[in-house]
This record gives structure tokens, sequence and C-alpha cells, in this order.
């Protein structure tokens, strides 16, 4: 069976490579895919697979076993794109102006057509695989709407991988346990008195409370953590005040957390709130605060894991598994499909000597070639996964 794989991975290369050229050139944002949608239905219609439409964008796909007994895997990719300006000079360069697949998600829904062909042309099949081309995962709105369209019934497991550029080119990275951070925002109103900027006496001054919540906040981690406790947060922006001359009513801070532990996200919930608290009370301010988890944390179940890491060492021998690396602080919202049922998250390695650029970069372009073990990981682990 793998040999197989591997050889039809081989054998659709072009193809998708061609598929992550198309989509490449045509990026769209969030929950406004509609052409990329389009290209991935038509393709799906070419293999005789079927499918369902989730929201405007999602694309649910169903291939039955061809066997009683198995179980049913579900395969997902991200099919979204960022608002980045492409400076690559790539002859199949965003022809969408201010938009560009910067985080490689045109890689995923090409490896997932890559591994839907492959799955396609099989005469035996032990599992039904169930595709999702997810929308929006840059804004962790995709996959609460897929799972909302029960893209997630009657699936066993679910298997999903991102292209990564620190991890080297032919080598997939498959960790148990947490690899990607869950993400919180947090919005921090600083409710004052303002006035004449020549009397700051009849004022309560919001300025220098947001300053003094600013500066604690990024003490956080180093007064309130083990100095090994991955944690990080990060002040993006403060509002506060409109002329030299004016006192403001009120400021206001937001941030992100990233963090692999419960415990210390609740740790630094709680320290905002008192310095927030103090600060204000302090300059004579009050303060509203609100936290929102984003996404939580993104975890491989270790039996799936294993399973993903048998099958990449049969097709590509163990030097093609990196089973530890360092964790990401980006989130990532595979992350709701991992609280729902078994979970495992590839990263495929993309990365060479002298690679200058990562994701979310103007320029990020990289070896091709990553697409083949990828799709061949997730047709594998489509038929090697059993209960």
């Amino acid at each position: 069976m793998y040999n197989e794989i591997k050889a039809l991975a081989e054998k659709y290369k072009d193809y998708t490579i061609e598929m992550r050229r198309t989509i490449h050139a045509k990026p769209e944002l969030s929950m406004q895919e509609h052409e990329t949608a389009a290209l991935i239905r038509r393709e799906l219609d070419a293999m005789g697979i079927s499918w369902r439409a989730v929201g405007e964008t999602g694309t649910l796909g169903m291939l039955p076993a061809t066997e009683p007994g198995g179980c049913t895997v579900a395969l997902r990719a991200d099919i979204d794109a960022l608002p980045v300006c492409e400076d690559t000079g790539l002859p199949f360069a965003s022809k969408h102006e201010g938009v560009m697949h910067a985080c490689g998600h045109d890689s995923h829904a090409a490896m997932l057509l890559g591994a839907a062909k492959i799955l396609s042309a099989m005469e035996k099949r032990p599992n039904t695989a169930v595709f999702i081309f997810q929308p929006g995962e840059e804004y962790a709105t995709g996959a609460k709407l897929m799972i909302c369209g029960n893209a997630l019934e009657n699936v066993d497991v679910i298997f999903g991988a991102h292209i990564w550029p620190d991890i080297p080119l032919g080598k997939i990275g498959l960790m148990d346990g947490p690899l990607m951070a869950g993400a919180d925002k947090y919005v921090v109103k600083v409710l004052g008195k303002g006035g004449h900027g020549s009397q700051p006496e009849r004022c309560n001054d919001p300025i220098p409370a947001c300053t003094s919540i600013v500066d604690g906040i990024h003490q956080i981690k180093s007064l309130s953590l083990q100095g090994d406790t991955p944690l990080v947060l990060t002040v993006g922006y403060i509002k506060c005040g409109t002329a030299m001359n004016i006192i403001p009513d009120s400021g206001e801070i937001s941030g992100s957390i990233r963090w692999f532990d419960r415990e210390a996200q609740q740790i630094a919930h709680k320290r905002i709130r008192r310095i927030a608290g103090g600060s204000c009370a302090m300059y004579g301010c009050d303060t509203e605060i609100e936290f929102t988890e984003l996404c939580p944390c993104t975890a491989n179940d270790p039996a799936c894991a294993a399973v993903a890491r048998r099958a990449l060492a049969e097709m590509y021998g163990e030097d093609a598994v990196m089973a530890k690396f360092p964790l990401a602080l980006g989130g990532e919202d595979f992350s709701f499909y991992c609280e729902k049922l078994p979970a495992v998250f590839a990263w495929v390695g993309c990365g060479y000597e002298g690679m200058s650029y990562g994701l979310h970069n103007p320029h990020f372009d990289f070896d091709e070639s990553a697409l083949v073990p990828g799709s061949a990981l997730y047709a594998a682990f489509a038929c090697a996964y059993q209960k």
C-alpha cells in the first residue's frame, strides 16, 4: 500500500504543483475564497468525489472505502490568503493586488487535492476519506464553521498539515502532544476624565495609567512564571489621545497572549487584571477588561502521531521523520478539531540552506518538491489509521 501511495504521489507531482500555482495566482482573503472553492469543487467532480458546500466557501468531499469494517478519516487543508502585497517575482505571482498566499495555504489545498487524486486512483481503500477544504483559518473562524456544518459527523480521526520553513526540505515534523500555541486577545480600556492640557489637576489622566499597564504586562512572564514556561505576551496597540493640548477621557490597550498550558494562560489573565486595576486606581481611573480566546493549543494525539510517523517512515525512510522540534508560538485553528476528536497535525518541511524569508513575508516561496511527501502522507494516513 505504501509503495503504491508513494508512486502515485510522484505520478501526480506535476498536478499537485499545478494546483498550487493556480491557487497561488488568485489568492483570496478569509471567507471570500469563491474562486478557490470553485476550483476545488471542479477538481473533486473530475475525480468522481462527491462534495457539499459548507457556508459559501467551505467544501466537504467524501470518498467511500472500498471494503467494509474500516473507519472514517478526515483530511483538512485551509485555503485562505493574507492581506500582503506579493514581491516574489514568480511567473505565477498573485494577480490580486494586496493579497498573497504568504502562509502556504495554497500548498495545503494542493497537497490535499493531490491526496484526493491518489486515493481516488487506488483500487483498495480500507477507510472512508473526508476532505475538509476549510476557509477562514487566518482569523480562526473557518474551523468553527466546518464543525458547525457537521464536517466531523461520523469522523473517527482528523489529519492536517502545514508547510513549514523551519523544518528542512525532505523531512516532516510529527511530534506528540502540544506543538502550536493557544492564542488569546485582550483589550484593556482605561476610563479617566479628560480636560484642557493646562489643567491636569482637574482631570484623571488615562495616559500614565496606560503606560504603567504596558510596563507591567511586559514583566508578567519574568515575575510570575518559571523561566522555561512557553508564554508570550504582546502589546499590539495603544490608543490614547487626539491632540497635544487635550487630556483624553479614555485609552485602550490591546495585544495577544500565546500559551501552551491552561494554568499559564489563567495566570496571565489574572496578572493583567491586577496590573490594570492597580494602575488605574493609582491615577484615579477605572478599567474594563475583556479576554477572547481565539484558538486553543494545537496538540497531537500520541497514538495518531505514531501512525503518521510509521506511514512516513515506510514511504520515505526514518530520516524523513522529525519527532522533536521547537514549539511554535503561532496559533492554528486546527486546534478546534483537536478538541473534538483524536487529531494529528504535521509540519511539512520546506526549509533549505540560504532560505531568507519565512511565512507571512511578501517574498515567501519554497521548493515545491515538498508537496510530494506532503500529499503522500495525507493519503497514507487516510489508509493506515485503525480504531
